[in-house]
């Protein structure tokens, strides 16, 4: 029998001394990631980049991101904090709860979000650390590397901020300034071909502000419908709106088109982060 006796072991494979050596005397090369290189938050980049001076005679007031409460203009309401309070000095969901949520968050959120022809239940809800992180898994779930997903001209940036790092496409459809930011649906729809794994819908608008009616849910609907592709419904600012408009959630509008509703605290609640 011949025994290599110059063979060592590394990581569970044989490598060759001088090999070895080799390993042992190398430079440190630490790579950020092709995901970490990919993900950049345009928005966060400004915010925390850009350096101001304000006026010292005048309180500034911040545009910048949607936070109502970290310039004390509006805050959490009282029975908010105390349930919170409650809830800690419980001490009954301070270890690991599953990882869809405690059941009764979840009802809450389930008979909260029911509306006619939109009823959903405990087992169709899934907590998240905050709607970004709601979208996080709506988009990695319902796309692949190499795939593609619709998103609003103007919308929010995060969208692609986390499809590119996953290898996702993002193609923009218009929305129209003249008709009240609704969709440009001919525009939408040529954007679909055989990688398009989800349509994402914002309403209400940010940034545009706009409500969509229920007939265009509805065109959206068709299209969603003629190409089987499912929508993640962007609905943070959910019943934010003017006197005249109403909020609608696309989802009570269908019973065939698959619909990832993600919604939060932060705008309604004032409960950010």
């Amino acid at each position: 029998m011949k025994v290599e006796n110059n063979l060592n072991k590394v990581n569970g494979s044989a490598v060759k001394n001088g090999n070895l050596n080799a390993l042992h005397t190398r430079d440190w090369k630490v790579n950020a990631s092709v995901v970490a290189k990919n993900t950049f938050n345009p928005i966060r980049n400004i915010l925390e980049t850009m350096t101001i001076t304000p006026c010292p005679s005048k309180k500034m007031i911040s545009l910048s991101i949607g936070d109502p409460t970290v310039f004390k203009n509006l805050n959490p309401a009282v029975e908010v904090v105390e349930a919170m309070h409650k809830s800690l000095d419980s001490g009954i969901h301070n270890g690991y709860g599953p990882s869809t949520g405690f059941l009764e968050p979840r009802q809450a959120v389930a008979d909260h979000v029911s509306v006619p022809g939109g009823e959903v239940t405990a087992d169709d809800v899934i907590l998240c650390s905050g709607c970004s992180c709601a979208l996080d898994i709506a988009i990695s779930t319902l796309a692949d590397e190499g795939q593609n997903i619709l998103v609003p001209r103007p919308g929010f940036p995060l969208y692609t901020t986390l499809s590119a790092g996953l290898g996702i496409e993002t193609r923009e459809y218009n929305l129209l300034p003249n008709q009240d930011w609704e969709v440009d649906l001919d525009h939408m729809e040529s954007l679909i071909d055989e990688n398009t794994a989800a349509i994402i819908v914002n309403s209400p608008s940010n940034p545009c502000g706009s409500v969509f009616s229920i007939p265009h849910l509805k065109q959206i609907l068709a299209i969603a419908e003629a190409y089987k592709v499912p929508i993640i419904a962007d609905e943070i600012y959910d019943n934010f709106v003017f006197p005249g408009q109403t909020y609608v959630p696309i989802a009570s509008l269908t019973t065939t088109v698959p619909v990832l509703s993600c919604g939060g605290l932060t705008k309604r609640f004032l409960v950010p982060g």
